[in-house]
């Protein structure tokens, strides 16, 4: 990056975002947080430029504040790297109380800016409910209580599961309402217990979910919980062999293994109203 080309260090940094938005949201743009305005602080430390975008709204209307170097205490670390730069911007984003709408670029001291047009992007589509936070339960008809329990939990925190009792409505045509579950989904989660068996329409929903993680790559999660009842446990289908499983001792467990492999997360802590 070669902020001395006629614009600010935050200007050559949109004219890189700009078309990254463009490319997946035309029809946003005018409304976009910080390319519908924003205004700048701008700080250092060690060598790493630190540019802090606040979300105006307002076009053409641009304040830039200098903050100087920024202090280790407030930043959390001694010196900024790849291994802790997402808790440095977290730190930063509670110091400076910036939302959802905002933003922190890390140009490091080489003008390298990294991943952070990506990292901008993604912060933004939550910000603007673009981010998929539905999940996609499949489970055997048997298991509908226990899945009930994990969606209610999931909602709990924030995400959107897909449940068929609830996803889809009378007369609604079975294979076209599951593809567009999947295809709203960031993830599949499938209950593997005894009841469980690769036939039919669960046989349909693997072929889905793996047609998705294809599709969308890193941005789609298949989760595999092997369940169990007594001294029976759930047999994984052939099909899902290539995925990681796992076999939780309890309830929580399977929970935690849910959220650990989503690839998104639950947002920031705020205070209730």
């Amino acid at each position: 990056m070669n902020p001395n080309r006629g614009k600010s260090p935050a200007e050559h940094i949109l004219t890189f975002y700009e078309p990254r938005v463009k490319a997946k949201y035309a029809n946003h743009v005018g409304s976009w947080p910080v390319l519908s305005g924003y205004n700048v602080k701008m700080g250092s430390f060690q060598g790493w430029l630190i540019i802090i975008l606040t979300h105006t709204g307002i076009k053409g209307m641009v304040s830039t504040n200098g903050i100087g170097e920024i202090s280790a205490s407030i930043l959390g670390v001694s010196s900024i790297d790849k291994t802790n730069k997402e808790l440095v911007r977290k730190r930063l984003e509670k110091h400076f109380t910036l939302k959802a709408t905002d933003a922190i670029i890390f140009v490091d001291p080489t003008g390298w800016l990294d991943d952070e047009i990506q990292i901008m992007l993604q912060k933004h589509e939550y910000a603007m409910g673009m981010t998929p936070m539905k999940i996609f339960l499949s489970h055997k008809g048997a298991d509908k209580p226990l899945v009930r329990e994990f969606k209610k939990t999931l909602e709990f925190l924030g995400f959107d599961p897909w449940l068929d009792e609830d996803a889809m409505h009378a007369g609604a045509e079975l294979e076209r309402s599951l593809l567009k579950g999947f295809n709203d989904s960031c993830a599949a989660v499938f209950f593997v217990t005894p009841n469980y068996k690769d036939e039919n329409y669960l046989a349909s929903e693997i072929d889905y979910a793996i047609q998705e993680k294809r599709k969308k790559g890193e941005r789609f999660a298949i989760i595999t919980l092997v369940l169990g009842e007594g001294d029976k446990k759930g047999l994984v289908p052939d099909l899902l062999h290539r995925y990681v499983w796992k076999e939780p001792q309890n309830d929580l467990e399977a929970l935690r293994e849910v959220l650990k492999a989503l690839p998104v997360r639950v947002g920031d802590v705020y205070w209730k109203n």
